[in-house]
């Protein structure tokens, strides 16, 4: 198994090889918190100025989208299959606004493989 780190970094990697898809996360500043709920880690994806990093979420840190599921599902969402990752969909749990949900979902989706 690759670890979510890993794969969050790859998310950013097919963003970025990706240049026509820059103009949706340009001016979305966003922080997406991450919890595996089988191994109690918690990670958060931070999109700023067109670019996403990875990193270990902190408590006192605030996020905007809440992305809650087990690690098998948290592997399938980021792990860049469109098929698997429809599917993982529908078992994480989303927290946030819709607008923010949404566009999660098409980049997500647009990166993948």
């Amino acid at each position: 198994m690759i670890g979510i780190g890993r794969l969050l970094y790859e998310v950013g990697e097919r963003l970025q090889k990706k240049t026509h898809l820059h103009y949706m996360t340009a001016g979305w500043e966003k922080r997406i918190g991450i919890v595996v709920d089988d191994t109690q880690s918690r990670w958060q994806l931070t999109i700023s100025k067109g670019s996403i990093s990875a990193g270990v979420w902190e408590e006192e840190q605030s996020a905007d989208l809440i992305v809650r599921g087990g690690e098998r599902q948290m592997e399938m969402l980021f792990g860049g299959d469109e098929l698997v990752y429809t599917l993982a969909k529908q078992q994480v749990k989303i927290a946030g606004t819709l607008r923010d949900q949404l566009k999660l979902d098409a980049i997500l989706r647009l990166t993948c493989k």
